[in-house]
């Protein structure tokens, strides 16, 4: 038999461990595991989106049985749940039938959303506070909740923030990624998935060099444990908080100046539903160490689309050039200058060999930041700490 989750302790009454799981244990629902779609939130609505930008995307096909086979029946642990594309994952990955989703977020007023948090008693998810930073903390919940699948959303990802805060990101990005792969490896994680970005192939900002490194530690487990240990890439997600299409559109609301960076700047977009459909579709078929790339579409130029949301609005709207930001690139790169990927079982997704980096080397776990090596360094000139 398996290890007895959270809400099954509550029910048997088996001893927990510490005073704390017994608190926990007892506050969580009785709930039975039968697959239900859950309600979608109430993100803005990617039709705005789809009317402004040019082009299209072919509906997206996933191959559900290999999905099922990887999410059905286990517990599943999302870190950033209750974040955009953490949310969408969460909704998704209910819909194959998990024993437990253990919802994860240090934003205790996103897990009180509807899409993050559990309530009717077929419902999976289990909503927890916590911060990935914190080690004794996760070493905690992992022992709690068993997790057999880790999908982790989880990170600071302002570009132009990081670049003034490093420390900031090294602590969210890549400590707390090494503190969720050493619990994972330690109870037996059969699956773990690191949500990348696209600014981790040839970084050139703090957030991309230390995805970069999330990565490297990932490939790194799954170097060692044998199992599908994984990172997955994508670009730009319609409607998010960060997303450029939104800024354009609430600053073309308000009468503008529309913001652009640079007029021969370009993106791709992808709605968010198409993404986590995708993120678990990876999930099913990456090996050991890899990362995924998901082919978010052709590249757009923003100025195009600032110009398609002035003309649709009902008063002039000027736009302006910012010029790059530090850290910030003209045209997208999925696939780094010297990686090689290759397309093996799905037409959107591609595998690429990530090389594998100890977590000793760059001055996480155990090790003293004293034994580290070389500096990081961001564009800006800041460094992050003395790491490889």
């Amino acid at each position: 038999m398996g290890h007895d989750t959270a809400a099954e302790r509550a029910r048997t009454g088996a001893p927990p461990h510490g005073h704390i799981r017994d608190l926990v244990g007892r506050m969580l629902p009785d709930r039975r595991r039968t697959a239900r779609a859950l309600p979608t939130p109430s993100w803005p609505s990617p039709d705005a989106d789809h009317e402004i930008l040019s082009g299209g995307r072919t509906p997206i096909a996933v191959d559900g049985d290999s999905i099922e086979r990887c999410v059905e029946g286990r517990r599943v642990l999302l870190t950033g749940g209750g974040g955009w594309v953490g949310a969408e994952l969460c909704r998704q990955l209910a819909q194959f039938s998990p024993a437990d989703i253990v919802v994860l977020d240090r934003d205790e007023s996103m897990l009180e959303c509807p899409w993050a948090t559990g309530s009717a008693v077929d419902d999976p998810r289990l909503p927890v506070v916590a911060d990935i930073r914190d080690r004794r903390r996760i070493d905690e919940i992992f022992e709690l909740h068993r997790p057999q699948v880790v999908f982790h959303a989880a990170a600071l990802h302002h570009l132009v923030l990081l670049e003034t805060h490093p420390d900031e990101g090294w602590k969210t990005n890549v400590e707390g990624t090494a503190n969720l792969l050493a619990a994972a490896e330690r109870i037996g994680v059969e699956r773990f998935v690191t949500i990348s970005s696209d600014l981790a192939a040839d970084p050139t900002s703090v957030l991309g060099r230390t995805k970069r490194l999330a990565e490297r530690l990932t490939a790194t487990s799954g170097g060692r444990t044998g199992l599908p240990y994984m990172s997955v890439r994508f670009g730009n997600v319609l409607g998010s908080r960060g997303s450029l299409v939104e800024s354009f559109r609430r600053e073309a609301a308000t009468g503008g100046p529309i913001t652009v960076p640079h007029p021969d700047a370009t993106r791709s977009f992808v709605p968010v539903d198409e993404i986590a459909r995708l993120v678990i579709q990876a999930a099913a078929l990456g090996a050991p160490g890899e990362a995924l790339v998901i082919d978010t579409g052709p590249p757009q130029r923003l100025d195009d689309i600032a110009r398609r949301m002035a003309a649709a609005s009902d008063q002039p709207v000027e736009i302006v050039y910012s010029g790059l930001r530090p850290g910030e690139r003209l045209h997208e790169v999925l696939v780094g200058s010297r990686e090689r990927c290759r397309r093996r079982e799905h037409p959107l997704i591609s595998h690429i060999a990530v090389p594998p980096l100890h977590a000793s080397m760059i001055g996480v776990a155990d090790v003293t930041l004293s034994q580290a090596g070389r500096p990081l360094v961001s564009p800006a000139g800041e460094v992050i700490r003395s790491r490889v």
